[in-house]
């Protein structure tokens, strides 16, 4: 694993490499509580896969500073520079749970240059009532909380969640390891997305042309699996497929197909 600090006008941006330097690109986006550091187990499927998979902080995460956005879809903007001086063109993305929507803005955003999306354990459209609706009733007051109240507000339940945080995710130090880091940027980073979500992304799924391939646990117990497959049937050409393992947190099992796929070129 390669970790690198880049300043674009000032502003910090991190990113890691894993696998093979000189592979396929895959740009990879983390999830709502985590950042670019991945277990060892990413580094060597994507290396056997052949592949150069970018991890990068997104904004108030890892080594990023945190900077405002007013929607999903400004990411594209962001990470133009970090592409630029990482040498990508062409390229793949993938999204793993909270991450997803910012691998489908790159998609939307940039269709001449990527090529396939990845997904796991995706968060859903949920700016779409619809697909909102796919879960329990129970969270909408927590979907017009993060959609509505004053980002202090927000901040402030992030903060106040971190002893609890820190127990839920004992099993997962990938996870661990980046709560440090999410609590020395003042949670900005996740209480920036968990307002972004519900609100307009700046595109919407029907604007991805490419190959989606999805995977999700239909027992999840975070995101449920009627809302990923409303999600699903947005996009011109997805595929869905059920984790056997029920946590929302990617199986190995799934990340191996997910890099047996990657090594066979396609979907």
């Amino acid at each position: 694993m390669k970790r690198t600090v880049l300043t674009f006008d000032g502003v910090a941006r991190g990113l890691a490499e894993y696998g093979d330097p000189h592979g396929r690109p895959v740009v990879l986006h983390h999830g709502l509580l985590g950042d670019a550091g991945l277990p060892a187990v990413w580094d060597t499927l994507a290396r056997g896969a052949g592949v150069r998979l970018i991890a990068v902080d997104r904004p108030g995460y890892g080594f990023s500073d945190p900077v405002p956005m007013a929607a999903v879809g400004d990411w594209t903007a962001r990470l133009l520079p970090v592409l630029e001086a990482s040498g990508v063109d062409g390229f793949d993305v993938l999204g793993i749970s909270a991450g997803a929507p910012y691998a489908y803005a790159l998609a939307a955003g940039l269709p001449e240059r990527v090529r396939r999306v990845w997904v796991l354990s995706g968060l859903p459209y949920v700016p779409d009532v619809t697909v909102r609706g796919r879960y329990p009733e129970e969270a909408e007051p927590v979907w017009t909380f993060y959609r509505e109240a004053p980002e202090a507000e927000v901040v402030a339940r992030f903060a106040g969640a971190a002893e609890r945080m820190a127990e839920v995710f004992a099993a997962s130090p990938s996870t661990l390891a980046a709560l440090p880091r999410l609590a020395a940027h003042g949670w900005r980073g996740p209480a920036r997305e968990v307002r972004l979500q519900t609100r307009p992304w700046g595109f919407v799924p029907g604007e991805v042309a490419q190959p989606v391939r999805l995977w999700h646990a239909p027992a999840d117990q975070e995101v449920p699996f009627p809302a990923a497959e409303a999600t699903a049937a947005l996009f011109p050409a997805a595929r869905l497929t059920g984790q056997s393992a029920p946590d929302h947190i990617p199986s190995e099992a799934t990340v191996g197909e997910l890099f047996a796929e990657l090594r066979a070129g396609g979907l």
